[in-house]
């Protein structure tokens, strides 16, 4: 059995600059719930909400999001060839992963603006017990029109996070993102956002940020939307795992570093208010 439930309130998409807008303020909730039963277990839980707030001259966005993931583990026979009994153990989590973005931008020049930035993260599955890294520089809105918006940045950050393994780490560094809203057709738009990190102690410790998804309406209040996000870390923590002989006896363990790339692909339906 299979239940999938995905929920998901957007603000209305790419108000003009010169245009006053009804509300200055907009939330979007992203609610994603999957479980299996029978013969495979699992359990899915995310949800994602996005808060923009806007002034003439600047904007604060805030995001928050949550992934739980659970399965269970293989059936096991416990007696004899004639007589066992068999055992499904209970379903462990395999991934818990939390984030929360916050930032602010206000325009200087026709076009240019400054940022500050917050970003803090909990990733279990690619032992990253803490990160926190804040940011602030300098931007370019490149456009901002009716059914396209552009903006470019890039400063200066510094990360304080907080390994499974190697523990604690703080370093100064530097950020450069770009946010883009496109339409493509009258009923559906896409949307693009890049971050890049990168340290001025390590030059090879480099990691990207990027979300990349499209929106098609159905009518004036549904949409369908797909998103792919990838994660990639250059220089990722380390983990310990079991070594073996080739009996299969559990003989040590060995540290081996955990995958640069972790990708996540999310169908939702779309509901706007």
């Amino acid at each position: 059995m299979a239940a999938l439930v995905t929920l998901q309130a957007d603000p209305a998409f790419g108000q003009h600059r010169q245009e006053e807008p009804p509300r200055n303020w907009s939330n979007a909730t992203a609610f994603s719930w999957v479980v299996s039963t029978g013969n495979s277990d699992a359990n899915t839980f995310q949800i994602r909400n996005v808060y923009r707030y806007t002034w003439t001259n600047a904007e604060f966005s805030w995001e928050a999001g949550i992934l739980r993931a659970g399965s269970g583990d293989d059936k096991v026979a416990v007696g004899t060839q004639d007589d066992f009994e068999v055992f499904k153990p209970e379903t462990e989590l395999d991934n818990n992963r939390w984030f929360t973005k916050a930032l602010y931008t206000r325009e200087v020049h026709e076009h240019f603006f400054w940022y500050a930035s917050w970003d803090g993260s909990r990733d279990e599955p690619s032992n990253i017990d803490r990160q926190i890294i804040a940011s602030s520089g300098f931007g370019h809105t490149w456009y901002d029109r009716e059914r396209l918006v552009l903006r470019m940045g890039n400063g200066i950050s510094y990360t304080n996070e907080d390994l499974n393994l190697e523990g604690a780490r703080n370093f100064a560094g530097y950020r450069a993102f770009y946010r883009l809203r496109a339409g493509v057709t009258g009923s559906s738009e896409i949307e693009s956002e890049l971050t890049l990190d990168g340290s001025f102690e390590t030059a090879a410790d480099i990691r990207l940020d990027a979300l990349n998804g499209i929106r098609v309406a159905i009518n004036d209040t549904i949409a369908l939307k797909a998103s792919l996000r990838l994660l990639y870390r250059n220089l990722p923590a380390l983990e310990d795992i079991d070594l073996e002989d080739p009996s299969g006896l559990v003989i040590g363990k060995v540290v081996i570093p955990k995958a640069k790339l972790d990708t996540a692909f999310v169908t939702s339906l779309v509901i706007n208010f």
